[in-house]
Parts: C-alpha cells; sequence; structure tokens
C-alpha cells in the first residue's frame, strides 16, 4: 500500500500532513480532520451561540442597567434641586426677616431721636444761640454780629476773656445783637469729642437762661494741653459754677445725658462749614468779616472797648 503525505496545508484544515493510501484517494487527513474538526465546529458553534446570547444578555442587562442609573441621577437630581429649593428658600425668608427686624429698629431709632431732638430756645435761623440782652430791648436797626468759635480753639478763648465784656456791654445797652454759632472741627485733632459735648452743654445752658454765663465759664477752664472737657466738668462743676442748681441742674443734666441738642451742634456745624468760614474766631457783621488785628503790620485794629467795637462794626457795614 503506497502512503501519500500531502504537505502541511495542502488541504487539511489544521495544518497536519494528509496521507494518501492504496491510491484509492482515501485521505487520512480528512477523515481525522472531520473526526476532530466536527466536535471542534459544535462545541465552537455551541460556545459562540453561547457568547453571543450572553452578550445580548449582557447588552440588555447593559442597557436597563444604563436606564435605571439615568433614572436614579434624575431622581436624585430632582431631589437636590427641592432640598436646594428648600434651602434657598429658608435662607431667603430668614435675610428677610433680618431685615426687616434692622428696618423697625432703624426706623424705631430715628423716631426716637427725632422725638428727643430739641432746639434751644434762643436759637437763631442758622443755628446759633443768641446772646440775650439783660437790659434794654435792642433797637431796630441794631448791626447783628455772627461769631464763629470752637470751644476748643485758644485764640477763641483768648479772645472771649478780652473781647467777651464789650461785646455784653454793647448787647445789654442794645446796640448790637450776637449770636454763637459753634464749629466742633478742633477735636478731629485732639481726637475727642469735647468740642461736639461743650456746645451741647452750652445748649442746655441756654435752656435753663444761663447760656451767657456758661459760655464764657467754659473758655477760662480751657485746657492748656489740649485735653478737652470731661463729663464731670460739663454736667456738674461748670454748672455749679455759674449758679444751676435745683430743678434747673437737673434739667440741665438730663438735656446734657440724652444728647438732645446733638443734631442742632452738628447743623451748626455743617452751616460753619457750607459758609467756608475756615477758620475761629470769625465774627461777621453781614457778609463782612471784622477784623481785630493786621498780620502784616501786626497792628491791634480793634480795642477791647465797647465804644471801640461799635466804631469797628459801623465801619465794617459802612
Amino acid at each position: 500500500m503506497m502512503e501519500a503525505i500531502v504537505p502541511v496545508g495542502a488541504g487539511n484544515h489544521f495544518g497536519l500532513p494528509r496521507v494518501v493510501t492504496g491510491g484509492a484517494g482515501y485521505l487520512f487527513g480528512q477523515l481525522s480532520c472531520r473526526g476532530c474538526a466536527e466536535p471542534w465546529r459544535t462545541r465552537y458553534g455551541r460556545a459562540a451561540r453561547n457568547r453571543n446570547e450572553n452578550m445580548a444578555n449582557n447588552s440588555g442587562l447593559s442597557k436597563r442597567a444604563a436606564l435605571r442609573q439615568q433614572q436614579e441621577l434624575e431622581e436624585r437630581r430632582k431631589r437636590n434641586s427641592r432640598i436646594l429649593g428648600f434651602s434657598l428658600g429658608g435662607i431667603g425668608l430668614v435675610v428677610i426677616v433680618i431685615l426687616a427686624i434692622v428696618i423697625v429698629q432703624t426706623l424705631g431709632q430715628n423716631r426716637e431721636q427725632t422725638a428727643s431732638q430739641q432746639t434751644p430756645p434762643n436759637a437763631t435761623e442758622g443755628f446759633g444761640i443768641e446772646i440775650v440782652s439783660q437790659d434794654a430791648e435792642p433797637a431796630e436797626d441794631a448791626p447783628h454780629v455772627v461769631v464763629y468759635e470752637d470751644f476748643q480753639c485758644p485764640a477763641c478763648a483768648a479772645r472771649e476773656e478780652a473781647y467777651g465784656p464789650a461785646f455784653h456791654e454793647l448787647i445789654d445797652r442794645g446796640e448790637i445783637t450776637l449770636e454763637i454759632r459753634y464749629a466742633t472741627f478742633m477735636e478731629i485733632n485732639a481726637m475727642n469729642d469735647s468740642s461736639t459735648n461743650s456746645s451741647m452743654a452750652a445748649a442746655a445752658a441756654d435752656a435753663v437762661g444761663k447760656f451767657r454765663e456758661y459760655h464764657s465759664h467754659v473758655y477760662s477752664q480751657q485746657s492748656s494741653n489740649g485735653a478737652g472737657y470731661s463729663d464731670q466738668q460739663l454736667r456738674v462743676d461748670f454748672p455749679a459754677a455759674v449758679g444751676i442748681e435745683g430743678e434747673d441742674l437737673t434739667k440741665f443734666q438730663e438735656l446734657y445725658d440724652s444728647k438732645a441738642f446733638a443734631e442742632f451742634v452738628k447743623n451748626s456745624n455743617e452751616m460753619f462749614n457750607e459758609e467756608q468760614i475756615g477758620s475761629t474766631p470769625t465774627y461777621l457783621v453781614g457778609d463782612q468779616r471784622l477784623e481785630f488785628f493786621d498780620q502784616d503790620t501786626q497792628e491791634v485794629l480793634i480795642q477791647p472797648t465797647p465804644d471801640d467795637i461799635l466804631r469797628a462794626i459801623e465801619e465794617t457795614i459802612g
């Protein structure tokens, strides 16, 4: 019997040699190939079908899982949105409540401050306080003098000491009228609130009929080191020195403690700024300044007497 070995790859599915026996064309390789190939094809086909089915199943599972995941995410988003909405709504409500409380408190404070604010009895339209004559009524054509000063101003204290009595005499004779307007700029550099406090105290003194006396006494007690005035001085010592006592003292201290003239003093200082006065003391007759001293010649232009002051006023008026 003749055998023929067919080279690898000559018709064998697995690359095995094909044996040809007896020339009858019986192909061992084909038999072997079939015998091995059929089971393999069966197993391979079944495995492939199983794999395809699994893939299909997995694909179906993946789609369902993806859909379920998407639904869960959507539910979570909606839930978070509701929570966020509730949170924002709650925060908004809290903010509204807080704002309402602040507004009510502010309005209440403003009403309280407005209700407690007072105007001195002898206040002028320009937020000054007029020194009232103790004797004669002022003449109808009496010149009106406006004085801007700050209780912490050393030059104001010096001017009051030298010229105050002469001005008071002219007022009492009815020959002039005079008002004091308070500035408070000195307390900025002094880093205290004595300019404001002393001005409020002077206004309180006007409410008990002691403005002139209190005004002069405060200047006489001005500190040389810029320390200002203490509450003890303004509400206890100074009133006692000028004869404020009894019920008047109680009223004076209540007005001072409640800052009843704070708005009035503030307006007076604003007038000082609006009129661009610039310095204290400044004496105005109409819109003209009353000059006491010539800086260039170092000459005293007005003597501290009633007659010379009146002369200077009349010359300033022209």
